[in-house]
């Protein structure tokens, strides 16, 4: 996990938002390898191994494998993500563009929460797994996009609450209306739209 991301992240605890502390143990130049993450709130602590950060084990049923039906140059254009700098969240089976979108988008910080089995952390994009929504304070991302697993109920919401105005929202299910969320296009099995 990158160690700045740690600025971002939030214990998805139900209290309110604060910071978090990274305890990194092994480091891989701005990588924290092995290490821990913890809640000065309610002192919960997770896990940081083989570099993913584990707030809480993700069911079984994690999203399926299959890439997504486009590639990460398609997945750029729908984020509309400009010059480098901050953060971009990749959920479910989207976090399989991860790497490829990192290098097509250099000096984003990109991570990935709940992807497929077998999605690695790289130099240039972050591992997250979470049972309980995202682990993301409120307006602190620069594009979201969920992919399928991550693209119905609860999940919608969370997007949208960490997600800077103005900025895109992409769903990998066209039969969505996130409040808060205004629609720029849909299409088979997707949704693209901007938060208001």
């Amino acid at each position: 996990m990158f160690i700045e991301l740690t600025e971002i992240l939030r214990c998805p605890n139900d209290h309110p938002e604060s910071y978090l502390v990274c305890v990194p143990v092994a480091m891989d130049g701005r990588r924290v390898v092995r290490g821990g993450i913890g809640c000065p709130s309610c002192g919960a602590e997770y896990p940081i191994v083989d570099g993913v950060a584990y707030f809480g084990l993700v069911e079984a049923a994690a999203p399926d494998a299959r890439p997504p039906p486009f590639d990460a140059a398609a997945l750029q254009a729908f984020v509309d993500l400009q010059g480098g700098g901050g953060y971009a969240l990749l959920a479910g089976r989207f976090a399989l563009l991860g790497r490829d979108l990192a290098a097509l988008v250099p000096g984003v910080c990109f991570f990935g929460v709940n992807p497929p089995p077998g999605v690695e952390p790289s130099e240039a994009f972050s591992v997250l797994h979470s049972p309980r929504g995202l682990p993301v304070k409120s307006a602190s991302v620069r594009a979201v996009a969920l992919g399928e697993g991550c693209a119905t109920g609860p999940w919608l919401a969370e997007g949208a609450r960490v997600l800077l105005r103005g900025l895109r929202f992409v769903a990998e299910n066209a039969g969505v209306a996130p409040d808060g969320i205004a629609e720029l296009a849909r299409g088979p099995g997707l949704f693209v739209g901007e938060k208001r």
